[in-house]
């Protein structure tokens, strides 16, 4: 019989023993966390816009005063705009003097960030009219677009500002998420048999803690996320309402429901990593049955510089790629259900989450005709039907699909969310960028100007310095002279029937630019940096994020790394898994998508950034992979 010395600490009692047991460790660890939030100094961030250069400074209570000994005051401001960060003294502080200035100046409170252990309150302009009172020389506070106007009407100016809008519910809810957490993970550690059934558990769902892990891994590494310009116009319609179509408004929307969640546009960032890295794991694991083989396949899938580069940054690219895997993991998921319940609810999940994908991007619609047609292939396999009645029907069923979705979302970039106001229509300004660019390319290619009575004194000099096939914004000096010309339907019908072989010219060197075949370096394999914004989001300095950056330049430069190598292995893969006779239809689906979207992106590309084709990239990335591993499977 053992010694009672040498039972573990919450082992071999009873299971009202171990609740008390546990019971404890979380009263420690509370109070443990109680002390750690009355030690952790918050800070207080304010975005503030003054109408000449001033100061701002702000007085933290001491009882019922204030004094200078116990204020933090910022430098004058050397900018129209400024984020200027004050630390907090330790303990609650529930309420704050704000001196907005030293004499009568009009200035703009664009928003508040209180920050604390356990959660931080963001203060809009709705919140800072309703929690701040004048105490002296403020004429009065305003609601304006920008943010709160405050006008001080003469000398030492100051309001405060009531902390305690809601802050204690939300902070209590975090604080009892960590605590349980922490309690629990400390009572497995301490109760050998719930150490052993917590790792059984752990064993069941990999699938879901292997990718959650890598995504807090790369949300934390790239905290909160980089974010470019087309970032932050989703967020601002997300927040502000979206009011037209030019980027997809569902990027928007997505956004808002995590905004739901979290303010912080970390939340974002993690959510489209997360969903991305679990869609992959859950493919890669039902096409190989090896969750070892999932997991290399992960470190291999992120060590390619054009797939890291863009995880890191919050763009719709990271998020059409995950709701598209997702969507084709359900089908897969659907092929091997028997006929047992939950079909249905299946095959509507599946098509919300391809329409979500097809919103996410203009040219998405491509990549979701293999996935539809896989998913009418499921759906009418279950009716068992004979001939060819079985092929019109997967046809009939597609086509209606592949309609429905285009047609669901045309109406969403026409109206906006929630009430169906119509919006402004960039549509036909998309498909004409992409004409005027091929007109552009034709030129160049043929030696002379085929803009025609558009642009009759251009020589194909000046066309050469005015078009940069990389980018929209590279080019905005030739759109913005015959973007708005109505005659550039009837002048690209005819360059396109004159000159198809510039034509497929001009789409050859976009495409060498897509695939990273284009000779110099890869073109915007990634975004480090946050772009100035109205939010105050910034970037904290990180050794090891500019590390990551650092490989993600350098290694791009690897023939081996560049996507054009990927898709030669893809269609290499392809041949083999025919003459083995191992092409299954899933497989061909994801290979189909992927060269789909690219086909599609050539075609009505108006761009030509590496990171564009990050769907492609990825799904043949696992084309291949499944290859491997069913070549090592014969070997053995």
């Amino acid at each position: 019989m053992s010694d009672a010395s040498e039972r573990p600490a919450c082992g071999g009692f009873t299971r009202w023993s171990r609740l008390a047991c546990y019971l404890t460790i979380q009263l420690a660890v509370g109070l443990l966390l109680v002390g750690a939030g009355v030690i952790f100094a918050g800070s207080m961030v304010i975005h503030a816009q003054q109408d000449r250069s001033d100061f701002l400074q702000v007085f933290f209570p001491v009882g019922d005063q204030y004094n200078e000994e116990n204020s933090q005051r910022s430098a004058s401001f050397e900018n129209p705009e400024s984020r200027l960060e004050f630390p907090m003294p330790r303990g609650l502080v529930d309420r704050v003097r704000i001196d907005p200035s030293n004499g009568a100046i009009l200035t703009l409170l664009r928003g508040i960030e209180v920050k604390r252990l356990f959660g931080t309150e963001t203060y809009e302009t709705k919140d800072l009219l309703e929690y701040s009172t004048p105490i002296q020389m403020i004429g009065g506070f305003e609601a304006s677009p920008g943010g709160l106007l405050v006008r001080s009407t003469g000398n030492d100016p100051a309001f405060e500002l009531d902390l305690r809008r809601s802050p204690l519910l939300s902070q209590a809810v975090n604080f009892l998420v960590v605590n349980t957490i922490l309690s629990f993970l400390l009572f497995v550690f301490l109760d050998k048999s719930w150490r052993r059934g917590v790792l059984a558990a752990m064993a069941r769902l990999h699938f879901v803690l292997v990718p959650l892990a890598v995504a807090l891994g790369i949300s934390l590494l790239f905290y909160p996320g980089f974010m470019s310009h087309d970032s932050l116009h989703a967020l601002r319609s997300a927040r502000e309402g979206v009011t037209e179509s030019e980027w997809p408004p569902m990027v928007s929307y997505v956004w808002r429901a995590v905004d739901l969640v979290s303010a912080n546009p970390a939340a974002m960032h993690f959510s489209q990593v997360f969903l991305l890295l679990f869609s992959i794991y859950f493919i890669v694991l039902s096409f190989t049955r090896r969750a070892v083989g999932a997991g290399v396949f992960m470190v291999l899938y992120l060590g390619i510089p054009v797939i890291l580069g863009t995880v890191g940054v919050i763009w719709k690219d990271v998020l059409m790629a995950g709701f598209f895997l997702a969507g084709f993991a359900v089908v897969v998921v659907m092929s091997r259900l028997g006929h047992g319940s939950g079909f249905i609810p299946l095959f509507a999940l599946a098509i919300c989450l391809i329409y979500v994908a097809v919103c996410s991007r203009h040219n998405a619609i491509t990549a979701a005709v293999p996935i539809l047609f896989y998913l009418s292939l499921v759906a009418c396999s279950r009716l068992k039907p004979r001939g060819a009645w079985f092929g019109y029907g997967v046809l009939f069923l597609c086509s209606a699909l592949t309609g429905g979705l285009f047609l669901a979302k045309t109406v969403l970039d026409k109206y906006s969310l929630p009430g169906l106001e119509k919006m402004r229509d960039h549509t036909s300004t998309f498909i004409g960028t992409v004409r005027v660019f091929d007109i552009a390319g034709a030129s160049l290619c043929t030696g002379a100007n085929l803009f025609g009575e558009m642009a009759p004194e251009w020589s194909v000099v000046d066309i050469g310095k005015l078009y940069d096939p990389r980018h929209t914004n590279l080019s905005r000096g030739l759109w913005d002279r015959v973007g708005s010309d109505r005659r550039i339907d009837r002048t690209w019908l005819n360059v396109a029937a004159q000159h198809p072989l510039c034509f497929l010219h001009h789409k050859l060197q976009l495409s060498k630019y897509l695939v990273g075949a284009n000779e110099g370096d890869q073109f915007l394999i990634t975004h480090p940096s946050i772009d100035e914004n109205e939010y105050g989001y910034v970037l904290p300095a990180s050794s090891l994020r500019d590390a990551v950056v650092t490989y993600v330049v350098e290694a791009s430069q690897v023939v081996l790394l560049r996507p054009w190598f990927i898709y030669m292995l893809a269609i290499g893969a392809l041949f083999y898994m025919c003459r083995v006779r191992a092409l299954t239809v899933g497989s061909l689906t994801l290979f189909l998508s992927g060269g789909f979207y690219f086909g599609g992106l050539v075609v009505f590309g108006n761009a030509a950034d590496a990171r564009l084709l990050f769907y492609t990239t990825t799904a043949l990335s696992i084309f291949v992979f499944i290859a491997v591993m069913k070549f090592i499977e014969r070997l053995r």
